[in-house]
């Protein structure tokens, strides 16, 4: 498996192709853009994009749809049944689908919206905007922190250590790191523990 990190200045946003080394097929992490590099890494590497797994469908993550549907047809799959006016194959939380010769597990983490969804595959979890190296996602009330918070915590801090986070933003991490450096984190296992 390899995984080709792709930034999109536009709007500050990681894409992520991830490629079966034996196969060729490759599976595309969000749609934030369509451009020239991504295209020449598919096209000049002969890699067939099978599927398109969605983070969450606040607009800077879906906005090239149109445009890669018009070039590619891969499966879209997110936690909507539609998304950007197209029909998804909708996940759920410990799904796991199959693509391009490869596993992804469906982690449904809410807080930063009602769709997030983290992806693993193997040691590497993409997080969308859920967890970034150093913070959480933002979101609109204490409630929905507090949903989110608890939600990294349950489903991605126990992974092993030396897991990858593939953020939507920013920098790579690992979990390790959140543990130790993440301070939404931090502050939440403190206050759990004056409880």
């Amino acid at each position: 498996m390899r995984i080709y990190s792709h930034f999109v200045s536009g709007h500050l946003i990681n894409q992520y192709l991830i490629v079966n080394d034996e196969t060729r097929e490759a599976v595309m992490i969000d749609a934030p853009d369509l451009d020239g590099n991504m295209i020449e890494i598919i096209e000049k590497n002969h890699f067939t994009l099978k599927a398109l797994l969605i983070t969450h469908s606040h607009e800077a993550h879906i906005k090239s749809l149109g445009t890669i549907y018009k070039i590619y047809n891969p499966t879209l799959y997110a936690y909507f049944e539609e998304i950007g006016g197209m029909r998804t194959r909708k996940v759920e939380d410990k799904m796991i689908i199959r693509e391009a010769g490869l596993e992804f597990e469906c982690l449904h983490v809410p807080g930063h919206s009602l769709d997030s969804i983290c992806y693993r595959t193997g040691s590497a979890i993409f997080t969308g905007d859920t967890l970034q190296s150093g913070f959480i996602s933002q979101t609109r009330a204490l409630v929905e922190k507090e949903l989110l918070i608890e939600g990294i915590k349950e489903k991605l801090m126990d992974y092993p250590d030396n897991t990858l986070i593939f953020p939507g933003h920013g920098p790579l991490s690992k979990i390790r790191i959140e543990k130790m450096f993440n301070q939404d984190i931090l502050e939440a296992n403190i206050l759990m523990n004056l409880d």
